[in-house]
């Protein structure tokens, strides 16, 4: 334990805790919700965390918001820690997602104030060896595999003895030892290949690593403990804003593993998400409780006349929603405040190109210590393309959502795990755009909403079936909850379509078997159903190394738009950091005729450069 943790043990928590286990007192925190438990591992952990945060932001005052932020994620996902023995690596992740939005928040921030004549007339520095490690440390710490990052976080970072560690961590203090010589080597390896002088990285390999822990302002330590008394409580905003960022980054994170969405498809933001998790990165809220009871007759309402829109794409890019044309010139950008939304998105353009429907995460409900990540929910709001984000709330949350054919009304799609876990149980409304009157949607409980025909008498969704095989069909529904059409076989994991215009085709991600049964051997295509025929055709020339996001029609039928995102091989720990590439696609309906018209670069595999995209 580092000085000052032993220093503040005693005036921050019970002296009953200053032996208690990490894995004891993140439970005692979990289930009890016990203060003093969180506020010891506030002085046990705290020098680490904020040794990472002075490395990464260097900005004292900015560096002890992210210090905070980590311990307020803490305090809010305490119980996602798995194994619970793991705490010291956990936070040591956390501070640097959180040190690492701070820096760039404040790079923006600084950026807007430099004028023209600062930038061109920039401060010569000399090369710093010191801050070359510093930078690189724990980039290349968070890459090692997790039984070899803990340790050194533990033992190396946080310098405690090595049979405490090896007791949290569950393994011999023997075979702790060898992993601890082993896990050195590695990070000096690494460190040596970004440049760092060899005696340093020698020093490393031979003695674990220095200069790592800093001294917490005992003001901050003390108020930062209290965080486990009243999570909730009077936090200052710049604190909430990083750790609630955080957590959504988090929360994306966990879901992007393609397992996971095909088991649980109903855990996605929609069809932004779907071919990662898919989500957004948004998630699994409780069921939409309409206001109004009123059921749709069982034949459909006459048909709306199409509106024409102005042949505009919408693109989610680095978080802003901006407006180009189908070359990706003319870009506008139409919101400005990037930290509401989803990163992935779940937005969609007025068919009359004038309004934006978006889904808004809402805030995350306080933990109120029960085990598993808290189910966030997102709701609806409209908006014009000149007014202020988020625009006007039409006071229903979901999921999925889909226009009207006269951009009158939004049909929206919200959904849970079923009591069974195999299963989603859905709800659907109808919700008038200028009055925000609700009409209950009855369509079937495992049929999830993915689209509205453009002749508005049917509704494309995807029946979800969990278990050993599951699977995901796609069907044209009557307004009044009947089956139309199944349009893909049964057996197939086809999900989240998008009618074409002229209601003849179908835009779906079609996931292909293996050699095997596993979901991990799963293929993935992009792929066009005829209505008519059920005939599907895969769409030729996607990148083989891409994960396709997002997808839509253009306005005539006649070609597609589609995000695909660089993947890149290894394990999650490997590439969670590697440069990723994002590109936005149009071309004909077999894949022809190609252009690339607008790519994004990212830190991370995961990272959301272009999220929704929709096409009027």
């Amino acid at each position: 334990m580092t000085s000052q943790a032993a220093r503040v043990s005693g005036l921050l928590a019970p002296t009953r805790d200053a032996g208690a286990s990490d894995a004891d007192l993140l439970n005692r925190f979990v289930t009890d919700r016990d203060g003093p438990a969180f506020a010891a591992l506030v002085a046990r952990h705290g020098p680490m965390v904020f040794g990472v945060c002075q490395r990464i932001v260097r900005d004292w005052h900015i560096a002890e918001d992210a210090f905070q932020a980590t311990f307020l994620v803490l305090a809010r996902r305490a119980a996602s820690i798995s194994p619970p023995g793991a705490v010291a690596g956990w936070l040591h992740g956390v501070a640097r997602l959180v040190a690492k939005d701070a820096r760039r928040a404040e790079l923006r921030r600084t950026a807007r104030e430099h004028t023209t004549a600062d930038l061109l007339e920039p401060v010569a520095r000399p090369a710093n060896t010191d801050s070359d490690l510093r930078g690189a440390l724990d980039d290349e710490l968070r890459k090692l595999p997790g039984k070899y990052r803990d340790l050194l976080v533990a033992c190396d970072l946080e310098d405690r003895p090595r049979a405490p560690v090896a007791v949290a961590l569950g393994i011999p203090e023997g075979t702790l030892s060898s992993r601890l010589t082993t896990a050195r080597k590695m990070l000096a390896e690494r460190l040596a290949k970004r440049g760092i002088a060899p005696g340093i990285t020698a020093a490393i390999a031979l003695s674990g690593l220095q200069l790592v822990a800093c001294e917490v302002p005992r003001m901050v330590l003390t108020s930062t403990a209290r965080l486990g008394s009243d999570a909730t409580g009077v936090v200052p905003i710049a604190v909430t804003a990083l750790a609630s960022r955080a957590i959504q980054a988090m929360t994306y994170r966990t879901l992007v593993p393609v397992a996971l969405f095909a088991v649980a498809a109903i855990s996605a933001l929609g069809a932004a998400l779907a071919a990662a998790h898919s989500p957004t990165p948004p998630i699994n809220p409780p069921a939409v409780q309409p206001t109004t009871v009123a059921f749709a007759p069982r034949l459909a309402a006459p048909a709306k006349q199409p509106v024409k829109g102005p042949n505009k794409l919408l693109v989610q890019r680095m978080g802003i929603f901006t407006l180009c044309d189908p070359d990706g010139k003319s870009s506008k950008a139409v919101s400005e405040n990037r930290e509401i939304y989803h990163p992935a998105g779940g937005a969609m353009l007025s068919p009359d190109g004038k309004q934006i429907a978006v889904l808004v995460p809402d805030p995350l409900p306080p933990d109120d210590g029960t085990r598993g990540a808290k189910k966030r929910t997102a709701t609806l709001h409209v908006r014009g393309l000149e007014e202020k984000d988020p625009g006007t709330s039409l006071d229903v949350q979901g999921q999925t959502l889909a226009w009207s054919p006269d951009g009158t009304e939004i049909v929206c799609c919200d959904f849970i795990d079923g009591q069974d876990k195999k299963s989603p149980e859905a709800t659907h409304a109808i919700v008038n755009v200028k009055t925000k009157e609700k009409i209950t949607l009855k369509l079937p409980h495992d049929h999830i909403l993915s689209d509205w025909s453009r002749d508005g008498k049917f509704f494309l969704t995807m029946c979800v079936t969990g278990g050993e095989k599951p699977q995901a069909r796609l069907y044209l529904m009557n307004r009044d909850g009947t089956e139309h059409k199944a349009l893909t076989d049964e057996g197939q994991m086809a999900l989240f379509g998008r009618i074409s215009p002229d209601g003849k085709q179908v835009l779906f991600h079609l996931f292909v078997p293996g050699n095997d049964d596993k979901l991990s051997s799963l293929k993935r295509d992009l792929a066009i159903l005829d209505v008519a025929t059920k005939k599907v055709t895969k769409v030729n020339d996607v990148p083989m190394n891409g994960m396709i996001m997002n997808y839509c029609w253009a306005p005539n039928s006649k070609q597609i738009a589609y995000i695909w995102r660089q993947v890149h091989e290894g394990k999650p720990e490997d590439v969670a950091n590697k440069e990723t590439e994002s590109h936005l696609v149009v071309c004909d309906l077999d894949g022809k005729n190609a252009k690339t018209i607008i790519t994004e670069k990212g830190e991370g595999q995961w990272n959301v450069t272009l999220g929704s995209i929709d096409w009027r």
